[in-house]
């Protein structure tokens, strides 16, 4: 039952779950600030001199793709017909939010919060980020409290919020000022109504909602913001009496007095509100990495092509894309990759000790970026000297090695404490790629044409960035002559993995990985998006139903024996020259023996999906075995084996 006297509702967890278990028509006044997609267009925060970095309002989410389209049927639907919806945004945003709601509403606007302190500009050619919009909508009959003309501008101007108010630890980038907010509510609602906030981060809207005398609702995804919002609204009464930007624990005892509740408590929902992060619907799983031939795109032939079945088995799990998209009463996978399966298992089992290697090396990563932000200024204040002729290239090269040990401490300070490396290898690589890198710029530049700003600064984070991906790609090599620990070597497979250029595996003679580092487009990935997702709940109960295994593929079916109610999804190397898989060699031997076991040994039921060739045609065509072909466009019955055309084959034993 709805409880009255309840004040505020905090959860942490994922606002598009937490938001289906709020009713229809329920919320009196939307005001939020998702994120803005701006990490690729944003010099991000800025390093300075003897002091903590400038805040530009850059976090690690708006290097992550947001799409308001996914957001705005669940807004309309909770939010009251007299209510309002207020949303922070910027220019790259704004016109999707009116695409999105302006026919929608009765009326759309927007405001403008000008901060009278903004982030400086390094390069002084152009305006200052000092204005952040808010896009508003309503409909006829909304609440609105008219103060007068003079405060009814669609204007607030403030500075950014600064200490005693801004938080110190957790530091969040976009914290925005108390004052600003309460006066949004102030307009915008009335006493005792509800506030809900979707993207709560550290709770401003909530202590402005409180003050104000209205209920709130705040969802927070990430556990620190999270924490810090709950102390810091359940010491309102006290902060006064604490220490600038320090949060302490709540001064009232729960036990004494109930001042937390419930969605349950609020709407009288039967279902628990989920308290995990990154909670995703089982059918929606993403795979589990990014692996060369995954059938990810292939699933809208593969998922209505599947038999009916108990159990499923995948002998070649590679990816897992289809393992992740495919339902069973009990999954059985292998690989013959041990780095691969090694993966799989340290998510299967949450270790605690990958997750640490893994955190510290994304954190590595946003680190270098960091990095760039503080010097990128000055690299390329001598390149452009080296590139008007100013200084020689012999001066430019001696620049860099002369930065290089000037800025030695830095350097060393991009990788994160917790992982061990040659610090020899970071320094040596970043003067050779900075050296590299400025003078092909140069060459460049001459040959087609002038580089603008933005362009100089990726190529500069560029060879910052290949300098830490050379570094942790020696230190993943090594594992071939030293014993490295085991989880500090998964976790730098998994990043190789997602930052290799083109996501290829490729070794040398003496068997070790060369490929290079993937380039600008790579520069703003971070994977905290998929370190989310490995510790999230469904993926969790994927692999509770899971059994996974490192074995040779007939050895694995031989030992997991599935039955005729099963299913068997294969995807196996293809045939080809380049035959090496996962540094195993998978032979045309090894295809024949393959197709020997699937045609004459398997008792379930089995899909293949492979590359056509004359070959692998001859080892299908038998009796009982359907072949179909399927392109970008299409799905068909082969009927033509001399269809030099067709690209990848389905193979079915039913």
């Amino acid at each position: 039952m709805k409880d009255p006297n309840w004040k505020k509702c905090l959860i942490c967890g994922d606002s598009r779950d937490v938001i289906k278990r709020i009713p229809d028509n329920s919320i009196d006044f939307i005001l939020t600030d998702p994120p803005y997609n701006i990490g690729k267009h944003s010099t991000g925060n800025i390093p300075l001199p003897g002091r903590s970095a400038m805040n530009n309002d850059v976090a690690p989410w708006d290097w992550v793709d947001f799409h308001p389209e996914e957001w705005v049927d669940e807004f309309i639907r909770i939010l009251k017909p007299t209510g309002n919806l207020f949303i922070f945004t910027t220019y790259n945003q704004i016109g999707k939010w009116y695409d999105c709601l302006d026919h929608r509403f009765d009326a759309s606007n927007f405001m403008v919060w000008h901060k009278t302190n903004p982030a400086p500009k390094i390069f002084q050619a152009g305006f200052l980020n000092s204005c952040e919009m808010v896009f508003t909508c309503w409909n006829k009959k909304h609440t609105w409290n008219f103060i007068s003309q003079k405060e009814m501008h669609n204007f607030i101007e403030s500075p950014i919020c600064m200490k005693p108010e801004r938080l110190s630890d957790p530091k969040h980038p976009a914290q925005k000022p108390v004052s600003i907010l309460k006066k949004m509510i102030q307009m915008a609602s009335n006493p005792n109504d509800i506030i809900f906030d979707p993207f709560m981060g550290v709770g401003s809207t909530g202590v402005a909602a409180l003050e104000m005398g209205r209920k709130f609702i705040g969802v927070e995804l990430e556990k620190n913001y999270y924490q810090a919002a709950r102390i810091r609204i359940d010491n309102m009464k006290t902060q006064e009496n604490s220490s600038a930007g320090v949060l302490r624990e709540p001064a009232i005892a729960y036990g004494i007095e109930r001042t937390l509740f419930d969605i349950d408590d609020i709407f009288g929902e039967e279902n628990p509100i989920p308290q995990t992060i990154s909670t995703l619907p089982e059918d929606s799983l993403q795979p589990i990495i990014k692996w060369a031939g995954g059938k990810e795109k292939e699933l809208k032939y593969i998922i209505p092509n599947a038999p009916e079945y108990n159990n499923y088995y995948e002998p070649f799990v590679g990816g897992g894309s289809v393992y992740a998209a495919l339902r069973a009463e009990h999954y059985y996978i292998n690989d013959l990759s041990s780095e691969l399966i090694s993966l799989y298992q340290n998510i299967a089992g949450q270790n605690m000790v990958f997750f640490q290697f893994a955190d510290a090396v994304d954190k590595s990563w946003q680190n270098a970026h960091s990095f760039f932000l503080f010097n990128g200024g000055e690299i390329i204040e001598q390149y452009l000297a080296y590139r008007e002729n100013q200084i020689s290239k012999e001066d430019i090269k001696s620049y860099v090695s002369e930065f290089c040990k000037r800025n030695q401490k830095g350097i060393d300070a991009i990788i994160e404490p917790i992982l061990t490396y040659d610090q020899s290898t970071l320094f040596s690589e970043m003067k050779k790629n900075l050296c590299r890198k400025l003078t092909r710029m140069k060459d460049l530049e001459m040959q087609k044409h002038l580089l603008p700003e933005e362009d100089l600064n990726d190529n500069i984070e560029t060879a910052i960035k290949s300098a830490l991906y050379m570094t942790f790609r020696a230190e993943y090599n090594r594992r071939a002559k030293e014993c490295i620990n085991d989880e500090y070597y998964c976790a730098l497979f998994l990043f190789i993995r997602n930052y290799c250029y083109s996501g290829m595996f490729r070794y040398n003679d003496n068997g070790e990985f060369n490929v290079p580092y993937g380039g600008i487009a790579y520069n703003g990935k971070s994977m905290l998006k998929k370190l989310n997702f490995y510790r999230s709940k469904p993926l969790a109960q994927k692999f509770k139903d899971t059994t996974i295994y490192n074995l040779d593929f007939e050895e694995f079916l031989n030992k997991a024996n599935p039955t005729e109610d099963d299913f068997v999804f294969l995807d196996p190397p293809y045939d080809s020259e380049f035959s090496t898989y996962a540094q195993n060699e998978f032979t045309r031997a090894d295809q024949e023996r393959l197709a020997n076991y699937m045609i004459h040994k398997c008792k379930a039921k089995w899909m293949m999906i492979i590359k056509n060739t004359d070959f692998i045609y001859s080892l299908y065509n038998q009796p009982g075995i359907s072949i179909k072909t399927f392109d970008k466009e299409y799905l068909v019955s082969f009927m033509n084996r001399n269809d030099k055309k067709v690209t990848h084959l389905m193979i079915t034993n039913y």
